[in-house]
């Protein structure tokens, strides 16, 4: 725990250094809610869908008003007819309340779908933070490195001169600072890549620093596998979104098999004042008859459409067990085998490095043994921050499947 703690503080106090904005996780995901450019564009697709519910309540067609004016001449004679005629097509058959029912369901769909977006691109950031959060460790690990090279290299030196070593220890020491300070730039290179990533996940701008903090926490145990199948079917929101839009395109299918069998009748009213001043008052109706056109493509197509999204519903029914079961397993394993490293491996690595630095420099060691037992402490330490990294995607991966925390 005290050698998680200082990883935390020398992160911090190196992106403060930077000048870098340090986020925590809780910090980068709320961010990334307000700023994430996806989730700003299926925000727009809701409001979209809002403003097609608003229209679909309003009367599908407006009053037509008309007026008529004709002359009549005759030898030394002269009328004029008038006329203004007031025309309203009229919905039947419930053609209303399916239109605005599969508005309903578009809202639904357009919903679920923002949440969706909303699971995955907090899923991104969960991953990007701890990427960027274990390229830091590798980077102070290869900074130790560097350290430790240089202080092997002088240890080196000081013994060439004393006559305890030849020259070839002092070029291999010299050969490992390099191979160090190589290592140390290489994660340098992994770290912009790493932050690149994050900040396009939180829709940073490109000339801001960032910076994060990331500490080691404990896993909560998970229930039952079977539990958080049934979790997972029950929240996941692209499964809702697909069961909303598979009923949205059935209820656009049944509006226009309705509309195609029972046409919508315009009612007309009219008043005219005619030759020898004859007024006539009436009114019409007109129905269109359904033989040649009931829309019967457009029905068809809906309906397929209706079938694909009942299909797309049926596959994530199958796969979304198999993405939790494979996430329980991956964490799991990262679980176990952070844990050794933890509680056994990092532990003795530390105390085991000092032991060979102090051995070295009494001359109990020679200089290749040396290198070969950093360089192999190194690769454990670097293995563990590997894990750590593991454990946590495994951690995102299952909250991600499960659509929130287990």
């Amino acid at each position: 725990m005290r050698g998680a703690l200082a990883t935390t503080v020398v992160l911090v106090l190196a992106a403060a250094a930077a000048g870098a904005d340090l986020l925590s996780l809780e910090e980068a995901l709320a961010r990334a809610r307000i700023a994430s450019p996806a989730l700003r564009a299926a925000e727009a697709d809701l409001d979209a869908a809002r403003g097609r519910l608003a229209q679909a309540r309003l009367f599908p067609a407006n009053p037509v008003l008309s007026g008529e004016l004709a002359r009549h001449t005759a030898p030394g004679e002269e009328q004029l007819d008038r006329g203004v005629a007031l025309a309203q097509e009229i919905e039947v058959g419930g053609q209303r309340g399916l239109r605005v029912g599969a508005a309903t369901y578009d809202v639904a769909h357009a919903e679920h779908t923002f949440a969706d977006r909303r699971r995955l691109v907090e899923g991104e950031v969960r991953r990007a933070f701890f990427a960027v959060a274990a390229v830091e460790r590798h980077r102070v690990l290869a900074a130790e490195g560097v350290a430790l090279a240089d202080r092997i290299a002088d240890t080196a030196r000081r013994r060439a001169r004393a006559g305890d070593v030849g020259a070839l220890d002092v070029r291999l020491a010299e050969v490992e600072t390099a191979r160090a300070a190589q290592t140390l730039a290489a994660a340098d290179s992994e770290r912009a890549v790493a932050l690149a990533h994050l900040a396009a996940a939180l829709g940073a701008p490109p000339d801001e620093a960032i910076g994060v903090i990331a500490e080691d926490q404990e896993h909560a145990a998970l229930p039952p596998e079977q539990t958080l199948f049934e979790r997972a079917l029950a929240t996941r929101p692209d499964l809702v979104a697909a069961r909303e839009e598979r009923a949205r395109l059935a209820a656009e299918a049944q509006l226009v098999h309705r509309r195609g069998l029972v046409p919508n009748p315009v009612l007309r009213g009219f008043y005219r004042e005619e030759l020898l001043d004859e007024r006539i008052v009436g009114g019409e109706v007109s129905i269109p008859l359904p033989v040649w056109n009931r829309e019967q493509g457009t029905e068809a197509a809906l309906r397929a459409q209706a079938a694909g999204a009942a299909a797309e519903v049926n596959r994530l029914v199958g796969e979304i067990p198999r993405q939790v079961h494979v996430a329980i397993v991956r964490r799991a394993v990262a679980a176990e085998a952070w844990a050794r490293y933890r509680d056994a491996a990092l532990p003795a690595a530390s105390h085991a490095r000092a032991d060979i630095e102090r051995a070295f420099a009494a001359g109990y060691l020679g200089l290749p043994e040396v290198l070969v037992q950093q360089d192999r402490l190194l690769q454990v330490q670097g293995a563990a921050i590997d894990t750590w990294r593991d454990l946590n995607i495994a951690e995102s991966d299952l909250i991600e499947a499960l659509g929130e925390r287990p």
